[in-house]
């Protein structure tokens, strides 16, 4: 057995069960939502691309066609999270550990069911890239700020922060992405965390996440199935969310289904299921009655919170919206040609930025995050200050240059 860096056992077998799991799935007549069938011309593409590769071959290195790209950066898909924030907020907010980890948990479920159709892939961020974003919540609310960097490219990694002092939660985490191609599927790992740091009841809650994989790569329908077991932890609580999503078996079964439940020390107080992308359903062990624990087209949802990101003639060059513009717009126009000349004019000039480097003898050094003393990567202006009542009447937290800050209020 392997360790993390938190020192936990990592079951291999379990992992290689899993993708072998996805290899034995029935491949011929697929009905499920976001299924896509190809065109003849990209899928001789992409057969002539899978010819060159190996079973079990890492691909962080190869250039995939631009029509199975969707057209955002990794960067900004980590916001998918951060589609409602508002349930962070409600989290950070209630009494009893029970309470927040089971609304935490309800926020972690609540972005998996944005997706496009088919098997697509944001785009690789490069190193440098960064992403900015806020969230307005109005009243007490106050404003959420996220600030993203791809912080190494080989191996990728790309590291996130997201603070609001005035609802009292800080989230710092980095993931490394990883993917493999195994004959008909390819297996994207996500290997990395994000910690929630509940200020007002100093807590610490750490997140893992799912593995993805892309189905019928050479017959079939083309499909993303998530599969895996992740965990949300409070160390402080001895409290735990195991979240399973499972892969569609063989015979029978269905798509995008997972099951879950909330424990404490050893005994289950709370099981919830359903499909990640349509409606989950739970119920607690003590009354047995059951409840819509998240439904993203029902009346939970806050549909006027929108993410704002500034404008592209305010961003700075390396931002992922004006990096990627070129590409997007040809992506949305469905020239790839067009696409494939503007990625191509990216990834030659981040290859000669690296070339220079290594000519003049100098190391890269991330702008926003820097590796702490454990060994993971964490944001250099990260703060944990715990802000009072009055401090919050008083305070406003801002954005400038990629970093938050805080200031006086101004009247």
């Amino acid at each position: 057995m392997e360790k993390d860096k938190k020192g936990k056992k990592k079951d291999k077998k379990k992992d290689e069960e899993q993708t072998e799991g996805m290899e034995q799935g029935g491949e011929g007549a697929i009905d499920a939502e976001g299924a896509e069938v190809l065109e003849a011309e990209p899928k001789n593409i992409l057969l002539s691309l899978l010819s060159q590769l190996r079973i079990g071959m890492d691909l962080s290195r190869v250039t995939l066609p631009t029509f199975i790209l969707e057209p955002k950066s990794f960067l900004e898909k980590l916001t998918d999270f951060m589609t409602h924030p508002d349930l962070v907020l409600n989290a950070s907010s209630l009494d009893t550990p029970y309470d927040r980890l089971k609304a935490l948990t309800r926020w972690y479920m609540s972005g998996f069911y944005i997706r496009p159709k088919g098997v697509k892939k944001p785009y690789n961020p490069i190193l440098g890239e960064i992403f900015r974003a806020s969230w307005d919540h109005g009243g007490d609310g106050g404003k959420s700020f996220y600030v993203s960097e791809q912080v190494s490219h080989h191996p990728p990694v790309s590291a996130f922060y997201g603070s609001n002092k005035k609802a009292g939660f800080v989230i710092n985490g980095s993931i490394f992405f990883k993917s493999k191609f195994m004959g008909n599927t390819v297996a994207a790992m996500l290997d990395g965390y994000a910690t929630v740091y509940m200020l007002e009841y100093d807590e610490t809650y750490v997140l893992t996440f799912p593995s993805a994989y892309a189905r019928g790569i050479l017959w079939g329908t083309l499909l993303m199935e998530l599969g895996g077991t992740v965990s949300i932890k409070c160390e402080q609580s001895e409290m735990r969310s195991e979240i399973e999503f499972k892969t569609k078996p063989f015979f029978g079964g269905d798509y995008n289904v997972i099951a879950g439940k909330i424990i404490h020390k050893k005994k289950t107080m709370y099981t919830f299921g359903g499909k990640w992308d349509k409606q989950l359903t739970g119920k607690g062990h003590k009354d047995k009655k059951e409840e819509v624990f998240w439904d993203p087209y029902g009346d939970m949802v806050q549909s006027n919170l929108k993410m704002q990101v500034r404008p592209i003639d305010q961003q700075e060059d390396y931002e992922s919206r004006k990096l990627w513009r070129a590409v997007s717009q040809a992506l949305m126009a469905n020239d790839q040609t067009a696409a494939t000349d503007a990625k191509c004019a990216i990834e030659d000039a981040q290859r000669k930025a690296v070339r220079d480097r290594e000519e003049k003898g100098l190391a890269y050094e991330p702008r926003h995050f820097r590796i702490n003393e454990d060994g993971e990567w964490e944001y250099k202006y990260f703060d944990l200050t715990k802000w009072t009542p009055e401090d919050a009447a008083t305070l406003e937290e801002y954005e400038e240059d990629g970093v938050i800050k805080v200031r006086e209020k101004t009247k």
